[in-house]
Parts: structure tokens; C-alpha cells; sequence
């Protein structure tokens, strides 16, 4: 087996385990019948492709204009249309999104939804893979601002990561890229994967980054 292929297995493992404790938090419960009324059906693309002897992630950071979420880092992704699968929609989302075209046979498997309550989406993480040689040709929207593709070893460095907090009440890993910050649902999502593949620091030792998200008085 090829270094590439034992890197693609052992992502595919992760969608073939029960879900872990750690999976589901208070705030980002795995979804079930209490969900299925009232939350949107979404799907985002957990995409991996070969780095030398390891991988590196597939993001986009959200244009200044995007509904939901502007300016902050994100898995591509989307609600799911009528009569599509949730693997379908995240490979539609990332070819609009960032126009990498990718086949069906490129998702490895699925994780459990969870439901993100804050904006009542039900989000299926679907994990993919992209070959060297996967077709890239140009965004059909302008959601994405930017396209990152970042490495493992980056994301685990704990000189990237920090505790987040809210005056919400938000509690989770958080990771430093650049000027901007990976947090919330995309940060939980990339915590637990690279805790599961290993060498990932605990998130609740790292230094302590608080966000005001409410609109302060004056």
C-alpha cells in the first residue's frame, strides 16, 4: 500500500467507527428526530489531499458579503438540495465554491450530523479525498474569498492553537491561521479528526482567546 493510500484508509476509518463521546458537544449535538423539523438540511466537504507523507485540509474563508458567517473560515459547503445526497451537495458546494471538480468515487465516507442550533442547520461532514490530479477550474459564485489548503503538521502545532471563548458562552479549540481564527463548528470538526489520527495537543490547555460577538454599548 502506497503512502497515499494508507493516508486515504485512515481517514475512510474515521467515518466507519461508532461515533466517539467526544463527537457530540452540549452546543453541537449529533443530530437526531429532534432535529429533522425545523433544522436545514446541510452538508459541508471535509476534503484531504497528499502532502509528501501526510495531508492538508481543504478551507475557505467567507467572502465580506456572505450571509451567514462573513470573513471567518469555513469548510465549503451548503444546504442540501431537494432529492440530493449529502455527499452530493458537498462535492456541488466545493466545485462552486472553489471550483475543484471532484467525482463521487473521491468521498471516502460520512460522520454524524450535528445540529448546529444557533442557525438551525443539521450538517453532515463528508469526508473526501483529492488526487493530484483532481480538475480545478474557476469559483460559479463568490462566496469564498479565499481558498486555503493547510497541513496537518500546521494545524497541530500548538504555537496555532488556543481555547476559545465567547461572551456567549462558547467554549472550544480554536486555531490561528494568519490573521484570522478557525473556531466554532469548523474547529470542533478539525479537533476531533486530528485527535483521531493522532499527535493532536489538548485544545483545553492551550491560551485562552475571547470573542466579544454581541454588540458592545456605548
Amino acid at each position: 500500500m502506497t503512502a497515499d493510500h494508507e493516508l486515504r484508509a485512515r481517514l475512510a476509518a474515521l467515518a466507519d467507527r461508532d461515533p466517539q463521546p467526544g463527537w457530540g458537544w452540549p452546543r453541537l449535538p449529533v443530530g437526531d428526530q429532534r432535529h429533522e423539523r425545523g433544522f436545514r438540511p446541510s452538508a459541508v466537504a471535509v476534503l484531504a489531499r497528499p502532502d509528501r507523507d501526510d495531508i492538508e485540509l481543504l478551507l475557505v474563508r467567507r467572502s465580506a458579503r456572505h450571509r451567514h458567517h462573513p470573513g471567518q473560515f469555513a469548510f465549503p459547503g451548503g444546504g442540501i438540495d431537494p432529492g440530493e445526497t449529502p455527499q452530493r451537495a458537498a462535492l456541488r458546494e466545493t466545485h462552486e465554491e472553489t471550483g475543484l471538480v471532484l467525482p463521487e468515487r473521491a468521498v471516502i465516507g460520512t460522520l454524524p450530523p450535528l445540529a448546529l442550533t444557533a442557525s438551525s442547520n443539521l450538517v453532515t461532514p463528508v469526508l473526501a479525498w483529492a488526487d493530484d490530479d483532481a480538475e480545478h477550474g474557476e469559483p460559479l459564485d463568490d462566496e469564498a474569498a479565499e481558498t486555503l489548503w493547510l497541513p496537518r503538521r500546521e494545524l497541530i502545532d500548538p504555537a496555532r492553537r488556543v481555547a476559545v471563548t465567547t461572551d456567549v458562552g462558547w467554549r472550544g479549540p480554536g486555531f490561528v491561521i494568519g490573521d484570522g481564527l478557525i473556531w466554532g463548528f469548523t474547529a470542533t470538526v478539525l479537533d476531533w479528526m486530528l485527535t483521531e489520527l493522532g499527535g493532536n495537543p489538548r485544545w483545553q490547555a492551550s491560551p485562552v482567546h475571547h470573542l466579544q460577538l454581541r454588540p458592545t454599548s456605548h
